[in-house]
């Protein structure tokens, strides 16, 4: 097969060289690079529409010398698209692939590589300005150092979707084809490259500072080993990124192929072949689908700008303020093992990175009633009013996290105990953090109080499951096993009474319920006596029933109070996370303290942005004096009922939930 002609798309192109080997270690011909292409147009064309593209050309094989190609050679087909920039050398012709017929000429010529920026021709004013040239996606391609494995990456990229996500960002994430991987976002209206390149950097800054164990956003390679390096630099106007689909020049012919993620928190996840994709093409279409649909709108008057984005909170005092690494998807079951086993994937044993990348989540329960469950089948446990955490000691390191995945052990010194009495163990223990006031009762308010006077409230961890201890693995034992065993270590807590397993509630559920009431606690859990410990999973082996009308919301707005105007918080605007961003739920003005108002509003102005977060509209007289707020901090409120236009009867405040993420409601 010396050469031959193929038409496509009503152009006829000559192809040579078709049995020329250009991927040595595999066989892989031109040959089927150009099928490759032909066979993943349709699927790839809509990433690369409207974009000037940049080849990468092997022209002997992968083992030969590659060079970058801009402009189209003399002699390129008359009917390429094409888009001249300005270079400082002069104006430079670059082709806009329109079809398969130009994927083909491209494979021709052995541009195994496809580069495009991030912007569209067809969304941009007064070109060739780079300061106009507008996008409606943006891209985070993380890069591991030295001695980082992918997995680590897929970790980063978790965190980075949960970010998006508060933003009211749908996000894609897909294996480079090289050793990391790029995480797109759909933004909701056309911004300038400059914008989405601002946010993208404050993106990778924030996570940077948070974990700089683990992450890094400096260009500085001498920083870059053993962290996974978030760069953002390519949403600039002169920047370009390997395009979805696109072949890579590397040892093997690997893709750059988009994922679900879901297989982003798979142990063996790995880079993909271009045979690999086209069997998944063919099962599942294309999974960017919602990434470029289609023909792009030009932007109306009045063009969104994401620079309100870039006063996202860098703080790490807090650490309720830094993205949480190791937040995976929500379905993360262990594999079941029969006692006595080795450690799971999930051991602290050579998995902790900084006490903060370890995809530790909690098993959750259902929402339904349990008076009706007996005692033979079923146990009952309080439902304390705290945040859940899962403590971690390993390697004589405690870590306390979320179910999000943020480390909160810094937020409780009280708890720090915990390491000295468990000394010499490995340890997983469930549980949940509480405040007790003068009373004894939890409280949740004193909790989420960010500045707790000493002696205003004492901090008790409640655990209530053991998943792993000392290198056994507990998840597949059933609960009463799991309970026998934690009984069992309550010996070691004696010594200190920040940490305690509270007593089973009386069976059966109708009597563990009254119990609660009459305690005045937040409600009960009740578990089957044979379940396993799913984690991630909300299960029906796991029910819950609460006491109060309570909901977790997301801030998105607040309103300055009557007196002593433009400094005191008079109420904030809450609603619920929805794909393009928040459902109103009305107005809470009440249940917190002068000080505690004080404290949140310090909280909220930094957070301050021009666009309005909610969807579907805002009543009147909440809209008129609102300022909006990006949507990142979750709070807990109580409210009578619902009203008919579906917004909160009656809410009042309970505080801040710095244990969870938007994404998690």
């Amino acid at each position: 097969m010396n050469g031959s002609a193929l038409d496509v798309d009503g152009h006829r192109i000559t192809v040579t060289h078709l049995d020329r080997v250009l991927y040595p270690q595999t066989g892989t011909r031109k040959y089927d690079v150009i099928s490759y292409y032909l066979a993943v147009a349709d699927a790839l064309l809509p990433h690369i529409a409207s974009r000037p593209v940049t080849r990468k050309r092997w022209p002997a094989s992968v083992d030969g010398a590659p060079f970058f190609e801009k402009a189209l050679p003399p002699g390129a087909p008359p009917w390429i698209a094409r888009f001249t920039i300005g270079h400082a050398g002069g104006d430079k012709p670059y082709p806009v692939v329109r079809d398969a017929a130009t994927l083909v000429w491209f494979a021709q010529m052995s541009a195994l590589e496809l580069h495009v920026p991030q912007w569209r021709i067809d969304l941009s004013d007064r070109l060739p300005e780079e300061a106009e040239r507008r996008t409606q996606r943006l891209v985070l391609d993380l890069d591991p150092g030295p001695g980082v494995p992918l997995q680590h990456c897929a970790q980063v990229a978790l965190t980075i979707r949960d970010v998006l996500t508060a933003a009211g960002m749908s996000s894609y994430p897909v294996t480079s084809g090289g050793s990391g991987i790029h995480v797109y976002a759909r933004l909701p209206d056309p911004v300038r490259a400059d914008s989405a390149r601002t946010v993208a950097r404050q993106i990778a800054v924030s996570l940077a500072q948070a974990y700089p164990d683990d992450v890094t956003a400096t260009m500085n390679k001498a920083a870059r080993p053993g962290k996974v390096f978030i760069d953002w630099s390519q949403n600039s106007a002169t920047k370009t990124t390997l395009a979805p689909y696109s072949l890579r020049g590397r040892e093997r012919p690997w893709v750059a192929a988009p994922r679900t993620w879901s297989e982003l928190t798979e142990p063996d996840l790995s880079q993909l072949e271009y045979r690999q994709v086209l069997d998944r093409l063919a099962d599942s279409g294309d999974l960017l689908s919602g990434l470029d649909p289609g023909p792009a709108v030009p932007p109306a008057e009045g063009v969104v700008d994401l620079g309100a984005y870039r006063r996202r909170r860098t703080s790490t005092d807090d650490p309720a303020k830094g993205p949480a690494i190791g937040d995976a998807a929500a379905d993360h079951s262990p594999a079941g093992q029969a006692l006595p086993t080795a450690p799971a994937p999930t051991s602290g044993a050579g998995g902790i990175r900084g006490a903060t990348v370890v995809p530790l989540r909690p098993m959750l329960a259902v929402n339904e009633p349990v008076e009706r469950l007996d005692q033979t089948h079923w146990a009952f446990e309080g439902k304390w009013d705290g945040y859940r955490i899962l403590a971690q000691l390993a390697g004589g390191r405690l870590s306390l996290q979320s179910r999000s995945g943020i480390d909160m052990t810094a937020d409780f010194p009280e708890l720090a105990v915990l390491g000295g009495v468990l000394d010499g163990h490995e340890a997983v223990l469930d549980g949940e953090v509480v405040a007790l006031n003068a009373a004894g009762q939890t409280d949740f308010r004193l909790l989420a109080s960010r500045r707790r006077e000493p002696g205003e409230a004492t901090i008790r961890l409640f655990l209530f499951d053991v998943l792993e201890w000392d290198g056994t693995n507990l998840e597949s034992a059933p609960w009463e096993q799991r309970r026998e065993v934690l009984e069992s270590l309550a010996p070691l807590f004696a010594s200190t009474p920040a940490v305690q397993i509270p007593a089973l509630l009386d069976p059966p559920g109708e009597a563990a319920v009254d119990q609660s009431r009459r305690n005045g606690w937040e409600g009960v859990v009740a578990k089957r006596r044979s379940s396993a410990y799913r984690q991630g999973s909300r299960s029906p082996d796991w029910r819950k029933q609460k006491n109060f009308s309570d909901l977790e919301v997301v801030i998105g707005g607040f309103r300055y109070g009557r007196e002593r105007a433009g400094r005191s918080l008079g109420s904030v605007l809450v609603g619920l996370p929805q794909e393009n961003g928040l459902r109103y739920l009305g107005r809470v003005g009440t249940g917190w303290t002068q000080a505690q108002a004080a404290e949140l509003l310090d909280e909220l102005r930094p957070l301050t942005i021009s666009t309005c977060p909610f969807v579907g509209g805002v009543d009147a007289p909440g809209a008129s004096s609102a300022t909006w707020v990006l949507p990142t901090l979750v709070a807990d409120v109580q409210f009578l009922d619902w009203t008919s236009t579906g917004h909160l009867r009656h809410p009042s405040w309970r505080g801040i939930r710095r244990d969870k993420l938007p994404g998690d409601l």
